[in-house]
This record gives C-alpha cells, sequence and structure tokens, in this order.
C-alpha cells in the first residue's frame, strides 16, 4: 500500500452536477461531494498526484461552459497530501449505509439492519455505493418494475460495482451485467460473491455483444451515451418490457425522451438535478426506425 495519497478539493462556482460527472470521468475515480463553510466541494482522492492535469481539463471546462452558457464560469481548489493511515480511519468514520426501498447497502464494518434486505458493498476508489441520486432512483424504479414483472431477465447496462444487479437479484431477477470497464466486472463479481448472489451472464463490452431480449434493461450511464446507443437498447427490449435510463443531468432529459419517443414514458423521478425515466415499451419497431 502507498505511503501517501492525494486529496484535490474542487468548488465551482456554477453547473455543480456537470463538474462531478466530468470529473469522475476524466480522473476515473469515485468522488465525494461534500460542504464546507456553506461552501459545496468536490474531493478526488488517488495514490497518484492528478493536480496539474485536472486543473488544465478544468480549465478547458470552464471555458466551454462559460462560452456555451455566455457567464462566467470558475472554480477554487486546493490540493492536500495525506499519510495513508490517516485516510483509511477517517474515510471509514465519514461513510454510511444507506436505505432505498427494501434495502440497506453498508460496509462490512456497519452492523446489519434486520428489517432490511441487507447489501454489503465496500467503498471503492472506483465505484460509488449507492449513495449518488441516479443509483438511489435506478433502485426505485428497479424494484417497481419487478413488482409488475416478477422473476424477470434484467440486463443492466455499464454495471459498475454491480449494486443495481444485486437489488435486483436479491428481488428475484435474473440479471446479465456489462461493462466496457474491466475493473467495473471485477469489480462487480467480487461483490455478488460478497452477497451470496449470482450472475447469469456478464461481459466485458457493449450491448452489441448480446444477442438476448430482457424484460428489464437499466443503463444508469450519462445522457450522450444512452442517445449513442439508443438503437442497441432497443434491440434488448421484450414485448411489455421495461427500459430505465439513469445518469441523465435535467438538462439533457428532453433530448433523451425524444430519441425514445414511440415508448410510453411511464415514469420520471427527478432528485438532485437528476433525472431517471421509465418507458415501457408498445412498439419498438417504429422507434429503430427513426
Amino acid at each position: 500500500m502507498d505511503k501517501f495519497y492525494f486529496e484535490i478539493r474542487i468548488s465551482p462556482n456554477a453547473f455543480f452536477d456537470i463538474f462531478v460527472s466530468e470529473i469522475a470521468e476524466f480522473t476515473s475515480q469515485a468522488v465525494e461531494e461534500s460542504e464546507e463553510n456553506g461552501k459545496m466541494e468536490i474531493v478526488v482522492r488517488t495514490d497518484v498526484n492528478l493536480e496539474s492535469k485536472l486543473i488544465s481539463f478544468l480549465n478547458m471546462l470552464c471555458q466551454n461552459l462559460s462560452d456555451i452558457n455566455d457567464t462566467n464560469v470558475t472554480f477554487e481548489y486546493k490540493s492536500i497530501k495525506h499519510q495513508t493511515k490517516d485516510y483509511i480511519e477517517t474515510y471509514k468514520k465519514s461513510i454510511t449505509g444507506i436505505e432505498c426501498c427494501d434495502f440497506y447497502i453498508h460496509p462490512s464494518w456497519l452492523k446489519s439492519k434486520g428489517s432490511k434486505i441487507n447489501i454489503i458493498l465496500e467503498p471503492s476508489l472506483a465505484f460509488g455505493t449507492g449513495h449518488h441520486a441516479t443509483t438511489f432512483m435506478s433502485i426505485e424504479a428497479i424494484s417497481e418494475c419487478i413488482k409488475h414483472k416478477p422473476n424477470p431477465d434484467m440486463l443492466d447496462v455499464g454495471c459498475g460495482s454491480g449494486i443495481l444487479s444485486i437489488c435486483a437479484y436479491k428481488l428475484g431477477a435474473n440479471v446479465s451485467l456489462c461493462d466496457i470497464d474491466e475493473l467495473a466486472i471485477d469489480e462487480s463479481k467480487k461483490n455478488f460473491k460478497i452477497n451470496n448472489a449470482k450472475i447469469n451472464d456478464i461481459w466485458l463490452g457493449s450491448l452489441e455483444a448480446t444477442k438476448k431480449n430482457y424484460d428489464i434493461v437499466v443503463a444508469n450511464i450519462v445522457a450522450s451515451v444512452i442517445i449513442e446507443q439508443a438503437n442497441n437498447l432497443l434491440n434488448c427490449l421484450r414485448k411489455d418490457s421495461y427500459l430505465i435510463l439513469s445518469g441523465i443531468l435535467d438538462e439533457y432529459k428532453n433530448i433523451v425522451k425524444d430519441r425514445f419517443k414511440p415508448l410510453q414514458l411511464i415514469q420520471e423521478k427527478s432528485k438532485d438535478e437528476w433525472v431517471t425515466l421509465v418507458f415501457l415499451t408498445p412498439n419498438i419497431k417504429e422507434c429503430n426506425e427513426e
């Protein structure tokens, strides 16, 4: 284990959620949202010093956002070097479990709750633990869909930690997972094993790799990828199946809705400027022909 790690705290003056998404994608690390002295911060922790590259990237992001929105977008930051041994205990104390629907998602060092379906998910530098609004809303949507379609075949696109599929499995679904990140595949397999859950199928790669159709398809990824993969997502659906799309910032929801408009939008959830859309599939062919 490295003796030191680096912490960078970023405070943008606008477009906080866009900064969160862009920083997470640029660094390939899970990011933490915190508040200090009344100011919201995005916290990145890594075992290599990313300060120079990250700040250069954020300067370009500010310029682009300023030009597009005709406003002055800026940010403040500070970088701190910590001893790893100090961080581990501090980090453990900062992590809390989260209750969502019938589930209590928590790290192994917190006690389980007898009234809930307990899912152990260890915090990781690469993946979140279910606290993010998009994950929370996706779990709610999956739970509701499975009530209407018991024991479904479900595909989790961009599975990350595997948390959505684990929840679905605990509710009776047969789950398949895919991700273009090899680390995500390894992380999902590990988390399934910890939680005594079974994967029906899992692969490294995109949707083109499957020829199967599913009762529920969930994609908790960014709006641009959802739009790009629209036809592939539609090709995975069965008649009278559910498509759950999440990871969508509020400002992009209408673009996503328009791309999937031949489907029946049955639910729209929003939380902290993020949106989750749930569709039913009355006419897949028409949508594919657009």
